[in-house]
């Protein structure tokens, strides 16, 4: 029996650096198969996931006139809310430019881009909500006006005329805050016009209770998230009904669901998911055919051997075993080096 095994182990020396060639090939493809795999999941979910970690609101409830006499509290209070945050909008440009409008925003509650509608800090710090004159501001106002943290962004605050409704830039008022943190900012973040298509400031909420404030305020707004669970629906009649209460919404509200925009972002990153997946399942499916080939092919030069090891007493039985035992140390070594690729590759 002594001799049996001294011959097997002799024929496993004898071929390791095939069994070895063969791990690593299996690895490395294998690693380029995960790594494509994992990164079409990741894809697919990042919006979903940036939403969830933002705690993104679902619908924007925007009164005909004012919320913030006490219809937006009343409204926190309703079962399907699960989290609300006000915010107010002003009418502002760009100071070197009257035809550059600006998404000049302040959260009056100061959970708007803190709790609800997380903004997503690219540089700097989250400005503390309760400090007056900070602010954060997105890409393109920091690439506009060439602004880093520390600096001083300016806008012009432009009140609008009582009598005819415009912009009065007579009247103008050029305001500046210290800029804490350069962010992205969810599109639902973005009190009007959808999208980031202006330069987008969200200032500290101090700035929204001062005189100056009331008159450079064009349109306040609920975000709403629901409760798991909730009716859309029921919130929506819920909160019509609500408004009908307080004259200073005009009675009635408009609400705003973007989910469209929702969908939008997930279908755009879709193609790019299905490509990483196509590739991972071809790269997975050429790895098979090439490797079946050559682990077959390892196989029967292995059973050369077979007729000397059966004439030292090795049985059927054990050489069946070796022959699985080499396969398994082939694809267990192989696993475990296209894991350890595919995580390295991870943040690539």
């Amino acid at each position: 029996m002594a001799t049996v095994w001294l011959a097997l182990g002799a024929d496993v020396r004898r071929r390791w650096q095939a069994m070895l060639a063969l791990a690593l090939l299996l690895g490395l493809i294998g690693g380029v198969a995960l790594t494509a795999a994992a990164g079409a999941r990741r894809t697919d979910t990042a919006y979903p996931r940036l939403l969830a970690w933002a705690n993104a609101s679902q619908l924007d409830i925007f009164p005909q006139g004012t919320g913030l006499t006490g219809y937006y509290t009343a409204l926190a209070k309703l079962p399907e809310v699960g989290a609300l945050g006000t915010g107010q909008l002003y009418q502002a440009t760009l100071p070197a430019s009257h035809a550059t409008e600006v998404q000049f925003e302040s959260s009056p509650d100061g959970i708007l881009g803190t709790s609800v509608d997380r903004v997503k800090v690219l540089s700097g710090r989250r400005y503390d909500p309760a400090r007056p004159g900070e602010a954060m501001v997105d890409q393109q106002m920091a690439a506009i006006e060439h602004l880093k943290p520390g600096d001083k962004v300016r806008v012009l605050g432009v009140p609008l005329n009582p009598k005819t409704g415009a912009a009065d830039f007579t009247q103008a008022v050029t305001l500046r805050f210290t800029v804490t943190a350069i962010v992205a900012f969810d599109p639902q973040l973005v009190l009007a016009g959808g999208g980031d298509i202006e330069p987008t400031v969200l200032v500290s909420s101090p700035f929204a209770a001062t005189p100056l404030a009331s008159k450079l305020e064009v349109g306040d707004e609920a975000a709403v998230r629901l409760r798991p669970g909730a009716s859309m629906s029921r919130f929506i009649a819920d909160a019509s009904a609500l408004a009908a209460r307080y004259r200073d919404t005009s009675r009635k509200v408009d609400v705003v669901n973007p989910a469209s925009q929702v969908t939008a972002a997930e279908q755009a990153a879709r193609p790019q998911a299905v490509a990483l997946a196509a590739f991972a399942a071809l790269a997975s499916l050429i790895g098979l055919a090439a490797l079946s080939q050559l682990l077959s092919r390892q196989l029967a030069l292995d059973a050369a051997d077979y007729p000397v090891l059966r004439a030292v007493g090795a049985t059927r039985a054990t050489l069946t075993g070796l022959s699985l035992a080499r396969l398994a140390v082939i694809t267990v070594a192989g696993a475990a080096l296209a894991v350890a690729i595919a995580i390295a590759a991870s943040p690539l």
